[in-house]
């Protein structure tokens, strides 16, 4: 039987904070049923690698 998983980061950009930052996000996919969990991280949106869904190079 096979199993499938997926992890995937991404930030909530309707979450943003006072201080402009966004809170991370992990999604965890197992067998077609997703969960959300909160990395309690924050990064600035302009940092964030949409694409690569991951954090910019030079930034924390």
């Amino acid at each position: 039987m096979n199993k499938t998983f997926n992890l995937l980061f991404f930030i909530k950009k309707n979450k943003i904070r006072t201080n402009g930052t966004a809170p991370i996000y992990l999604r965890i996919t197992i067998d077609g049923k997703a969960a959300d969990i909160a990395a309690k991280r924050y990064i600035d949106p302009k940092k964030w690698d949409v694409k690569a869904h991951k954090a910019l190079s030079n930034s924390q």
